[in-house]
């Protein structure tokens, strides 16, 4: 079994360059250094250092070994944190994985009001592509996934499904920003910012009303992300139709927003682990959801 302090050795003979150094962080002398990293190669039969001089040079061995290492002691110390935090009566990070546009939007609005009024509570968010965040969740290394629909994954079980309505955004000084609301037609001949179609959703959607447009719009640029569309409108790039939540920022940035009938929606779902008993915490953050996603237009929960 491999020490954890001949481990340790090597992480700190890896940091301060020099076994004498790490005998001097570590509080032990420079032999007892030295019989803990020959103890180390020993067990994983590995070449670890070679010395120049007074000099510990690192092998190619130890520098792959060191990332792992420091990985493991990422580990323990998450581990002893949470463990005073148990004793302090707090709770670990909820951990989320959501779709970009999710994380940057209503999970701000949903941590602000969350830690508002529990502030034993902590989050962490992560941002990716519904295609890492499925197996993230699934391997329960997250609580809650924010994700666009996907057909049933054995995996993870499915806590609520919303579909909201897109809106066009524009500028403030468009001929079309006085309007209420906006439909296909509207957007023809318009310089447009669309969506790479292969990795978006909102693209395969729009592509296929555009190429039934006797006039379609002009197709400018294409993004994958809608915060893209939405820099790029400002700039006074094109016009562009995007998800409620980037819409709402979009306004609140001095952008116009409006409904835009196009028959389909956004749709978020939320996962989690398949078979994890849902804790209080995490209750809790799923009712403020659902009372923030009301306020962007749901068109069907359930």
């Amino acid at each position: 079994m491999l020490s954890q302090r001949a481990l340790e050795a090597f992480k700190t003979v890896m940091a301060t360059g020099s076994a004498s150094a790490a005998a001097q962080e570590l509080s032990v002398s420079q032999p007892a250094v030295s019989r803990l990293l020959k103890t180390l190669e020993d067990s994983l039969e590995l070449v670890l250092f070679t010395r120049a001089g007074n000099r510990l040079v690192p092998t190619d061995a130890a520098r792959l070994l060191a990332d792992e290492v420091e990985h493991a002691f990422v580990g323990l110390t998450d581990i002893e944190a949470s463990a005073r935090r148990i004793r302090r009566g707090e709770h670990g990070a909820v951990k989320l994985a959501a779709m970009p546009v999710i994380s940057t939007t209503i999970l701000v609005a949903l941590t602000s009001e969350l830690l508002a009024s529990r502030p034993g509570v902590s989050l962490e968010i992560n941002s990716m592509r519904t295609s890492s965040i499925i197996p993230v969740v699934a391997r329960r290394q997250a609580e809650l996934g924010f994700v666009s629909p996907r057909r049933v994954t054995p995996e993870v079980a499915v806590l609520a499904h919303d579909h909201f309505p897109y809106r066009c955004i524009l500028r403030a000084d468009d001929p079309l920003a006085t309007r209420e609301s906006l439909s296909l037609t509207d957007l023809a001949g318009r310089d447009f910012i669309g969506y790479t179609a292969a990795s978006t959703t909102t693209g395969r959607i729009l592509d296929r009303l555009i190429a039934q447009m006797p006039v379609p719009p002009r197709i400018r640029v294409r993004v994958h992300l809608s915060v893209v569309a939405h820099a790029l409108v400002m700039r006074g790039v094109g016009i562009a139709v995007v998800d409620p939540f980037m819409a709402r920022s979009h306004a609140e940035q001095g952008g116009i927003s409006l409904p835009i009938d196009i028959g389909d929606g956004f749709g978020v779902s939320v996962i989690a682990p398949l078979g994890v008993p849902i804790t209080q915490e995490v209750a809790n953050m799923l009712d403020v959801y659902r009372a923030l996603s009301k306020t962007y237009g749901a068109l069907a929960q359930r």
